[in-house]
């Protein structure tokens, strides 16, 4: 199976700038996984456009993910601290350990972030319907 969109229409077309280059192929390969997994693999002929963008988007929120698991794994081993505030003048500075938990939901809600942009998106083209078809 190939992919819904290549590096040309993420940067160019899409405007993406959130995945460094030698990383998109894994994200738009996973991000294309889940919506053709969504749509159940239907011909997206008359909605390539709409399913390229969504596949763009679903690619972000899997990049930052993966961002939140590596800040969440830094924080948890205590090599990375959580600046809650910082003054320059007199040198002043907070950190906070607490946000490790705000790390953790934010990653949970990726699923329920990339469900939405999938409804959002492909509703009305009619790809998410999981009915019977007309048999005639």
């Amino acid at each position: 199976m190939s992919n819904y969109v290549d590096s040309a229409y993420y940067y160019n077309t899409y405007n993406g700038e959130l995945i460094p280059h030698d990383e998109l192929e894994k994200y738009v390969m996973k991000a294309s996984s889940i919506i053709r997994n969504r749509i159940l693999n239907r011909d997206i002929k008359n909605y390539e456009e709409i399913v390229k963008n969504t596949t763009c988007q679903v690619a972000d929120l899997l990049f930052n993910q993966n961002e939140f698991e590596e800040r969440i794994k830094s924080v948890a081993s205590g090599t990375e601290k959580v600046i809650t505030s910082e003054k320059v003048g007199d040198y002043s500075r907070n950190i906070s350990a607490t946000t490790l938990t705000d790390l953790k939901n934010l990653s949970l809600d990726t699923k329920k972030k990339i469900d939405e942009v999938i409804e959002e998106n492909l509703f009305f083209t009619g790809l998410l319907y999981m009915g019977i078809s007309d048999v005639r």
